[in-house]
């Protein structure tokens, strides 16, 4: 796998904000379902949402989104 596709600053830039945006998503849905599991522990019903995750599914999410945005920003300024 030495082929390496070429981006342009603007499409980086937008690769970023999606990323950003996706880890806020995830991060937000994560806290959103532990509240949920909360309620629903003292209702003894499960909480599960609709992509089959529960809050700690949504919280390694973001962290890997926000992670990768910050490995692709440093590697933006190596060059």
């Amino acid at each position: 796998m030495t082929d390496r596709a070429q981006i342009t600053y603007e499409e980086l830039a937008l690769i970023l904000e999606a990323l950003d945006d996706a880890a806020f998503y995830r991060d937000s849905r994560s806290h959103v379902l532990r509240s949920a599991k909360r309620r629903t522990l003292r209702s003894h019903s499960p909480a599960i949402d609709g992509e089959g995750g529960g809050p700690d599914v949504h919280q390694s999410k973001a962290k890997a989104y926000a992670a990768l945005a910050i490995e692709l920003r440093n590697k933006s300024k190596e060059k």
